[in-house]
């Protein structure tokens, strides 16, 4: 099938390469970066060591007994080698680098998805209104500059669920191995990624159970395609993931186990209150994305889930009964099965989540794919009964898309601190924002406009502050210095995005003065204070 049968998914495309180009600079660091480049440190040296070049020595860490050796290593370990080719020195250049890869890996995602839907959906209409619903989604948006773990998993998810349709479909050697070298790369970014290739044996055996007549003819080719999808799977699993060079079936439980038993030892800010790591409720996850997702986003997609439903009706009322009557059906189910099966895993198992629903940021392509769906089913819906349902159709998601697209040019580059309808007014103290301090940046670049001085000393509120320091420009660090939280009394100013920040939100409720000083500079979004700089006239320990 031609890819751009139509100019306008080749402009979209074109339009949105050239702007992210332009303003993946734009967005500060975050709080993971720095130890996701140690993890890629570690690992390269490691090859270099299996592969007997010893004298260009990547990190004095040892992987057998590196603390964080059991997570993957897909984005960090070429990014070490393309800093490394590049000879990038400098902290800023080492990871606008990586910023710029993030992005790069998601728009190649939303090119591949743009195909995931065309072949679907048979138009390059639906499918370009399904890209721009998975690029206009702020927090998504925002996180595919800069966040090293979870978009290169959610893009890693889009070509898993793409080759797990080219393989349910057309069960072949070429279909096996492309799915295997999919499941292979998702596992070696993340370790949860085996969710995959058991979706993949749940479709493949609910089809053969309920769907024989369709499946019957597909068995042989099946038992083939499985002979070598699954070894193909562990082999790329293991050759991205070089902690599995050695005794990989021992090393890959063993790092099953620690994501299995991974305890958070920090809090949460959810619905008011401070709750421990452990003590997160099992709806964090659905209340977040309930409230983070564009709202019209949401009601396409949950149209969508109720109107899979008919078509199964008409299906079961057949004999031979069966779950889906064609390709396009069987998609349909598979996508839902894609969403809904890693939200029962975390539920099922009370696995630890925190920051929003970013871990779960990898199933919002199936929520959009639902979404696109609830809309061409109630597309051809209004054309049979009422057409003027047409043009309602149009302006209510047209108003959805607008309004979000309007927010995140009016708030950029925060767009990662979006809430949606359902979550009205100011947020500050009810949910957590910027939880990777990225606004730092901003807050650095605002003092040294406002205070002219050569040397300008800085207490923050959280690690991400320091990142955001040494991520500013030379001429503009040197004139920071960067003090501990605990000498707050030094500084000049107190740079805070509130995070863990309790005495800060008390005193913010209760609107006294914060230090004895007062606020120099507020980044907004909306009603709500992302992050604060205040003067500091007298010593408080800001714990």
């Amino acid at each position: 099938m031609k890819l751009f049968k139509n100019p306008a998914p080749l402009i979209f495309f074109s339009l949105y390469l050239v702007l992210g180009l332009l303003i993946y600079g734009d967005y500060g660091m975050s709080w993971d970066e720095a130890l996701q480049r140690e993890h890629g440190l570690v690992s390269a040296h490691y090859v270099n060591q299996w592969v007997g070049y010893t004298d260009d020595a990547y990190s004095g860490e040892e992987l057998p007994t590196y603390q964080h050796r059991f997570y993957g290593v897909w984005f960090s370990l070429p990014a070490a080698w393309l800093e490394k080719a590049l000879g990038l020195e400098g902290f800023r250049q080492q990871f606008r680098l990586r910023h710029l890869l993030v992005f790069l890996i998601f728009w190649l995602s939303a090119l591949l998805f743009y195909r995931l839907l065309l072949e679907r959906f048979g138009h390059w209409g639906w499918a370009l209104l399904g890209t721009s619903l998975l690029v206009l989604c702020p927090r998504i948006f925002a996180h595919s500059f800069y966040n090293p773990k979870d978009l290169p998993f959610l893009s890693l998810y889009i070509l898993g669920s793409y080759s797990l349709f080219r393989f349910w479909l057309k069960p072949n050697v070429r279909s096996a191995l492309f799915h295997g070298l999919a499941c292979g790369m998702l596992i070696a970014m993340r370790v949860t990624g085996i969710i995959l290739p058991a979706v993949t044996l749940f479709l493949i055996g609910a089809g053969l159970l309920f769907n024989r007549r369709m499946e019957t003819c597909r068995l042989k080719k099946y038992a083939l395609g499985l002979l070598i999808y699954l070894p193909a799977a562990a082999f790329f699993t293991v050759l991205f993931w070089p902690y599995l060079w050695e005794q990989p079936w021992r090393h890959f439980l063993e790092a099953f186990d620690a994501m299995a038993q991974y305890k958070w030892g920090g809090t949460v800010i959810f619905r008011g209150q401070f709750l421990a790591g452990d003590a997160i409720p099992w709806y964090y996850i659905p209340y977040w994305m309930g409230i983070s997702i564009p709202a019209v986003y949401l009601f396409l997609a949950a149209c969508g889930l109720l109107l899979l439903f008919p078509p199964l009706a008409a299906n079961l009322g057949r004999r031979p009964w069966r779950l889906w009557a064609n390709d396009e059906q069987r998609k349909d189910w598979g996508m839902l099965a894609l969403l809904l099966a890693p939200l029962a895993a975390i539920i099922a198992k009370d696995s630890v989540v925190y920051d929003g629903w970013r871990h779960l940021f990898f199933i919002y392509p199936c929520l959009v794919y639902l979404a696109v769906y609830g809309l061409c089913r109630l597309w051809s819906l209004a054309k049979d009964k009422r057409p003027a349902w047409r043009y309602a159709l149009i302006g209510l998601t047209a108003l959805g898309m607008g309004n979000t697209a309007w927010f995140m040019v009016r708030y950029h580059p925060n767009q990662n601190v979006y809430f949606n309808e359902l979550a009205p007014g100011n947020q500050l103290a009810k949910f957590d924002l910027d939880y990777w301090g990225l606004a730092y940046k901003q807050g650095f670049e605002a003092l040294a406009k406002i205070d002219k001085r050569e040397k300008i000393k800085v207490a923050c509120n959280t690690y991400p502050g320091e990142l955001n320091w040494r991520f500013l420009p030379p001429g503009v660090r040197a004139r920071f210095e960067v003090l501990d939280k605990s000498r707050v009394g030094e500084a000049d100013y107190f740079l805070s995005d509130f995070r863990h920040w309790a005495e800060g939100f008390q005193q913010y409720r209760e609107h006294r003065a914060l230090f004895g000083g007062e606020e120099v500079f507020a980044v907004r979004v909306g009603g709500t204070k992302v992050l604060v700089a205040y003067t500091v006239s007298f010593h408080v320990n800001p714990q």
